[in-house]
């Protein structure tokens, strides 16, 4: 069996992530979900989730395709995670080269990013909503 592993905030679920995470699972038997519990704090120019990371793996755990979660904060934990997966999911938005890991041996997979969703865009519509 494949052990997969794509990592995230998954904040405000859309149809952008249900298509990524079946277009994972099809290449794995087990896809884990590494949940960060807010990339704003080492990366400022990020959202802050608005869900708590207790909701986002409740709603992660629903899902079809997702076998498993794992919550991390520091890309530490993160990176020990993955040595015990034999493949790493990741956006052809990261294929330049600038993710955490990139030095780690594991077996890519990257997935197309060829739909308009986005958590930020999300957001903004909700925020936009409220005229």
């Amino acid at each position: 069996p494949k052990k997969g592993i794509i990592a995230g905030a998954f904040d405000v679920i859309h149809p952008g992530y249900i298509r990524m995470f079946k277009d994972a699972k099809e290449h794995c038997n087990h896809l884990t979900v590494a949940l960060h519990e807010d990339p704003s704090m080492a990366r400022p120019h990020k959202l802050k989730p608005v869900q708590t990371v207790e909701e986002r793996k409740e709603i992660l755990l629903a899902l079809r395709d997702v076998d498993d979660v794992v919550v991390y904060q520091a890309e530490e934990t993160f990176l020990s995670y993955l040595k015990d997966y034999d493949i790493r999911f990741l956006g052809t938005d990261y294929m330049d080269g600038s993710y955490t890991g990139k030095d780690i041996p594991i077996d890519i997979i990257w997935l197309n990013r060829d739909h308009d969703y986005s958590s930020t865009k999300m957001k903004r519509l909700i925020f936009e909503s409220y005229d």
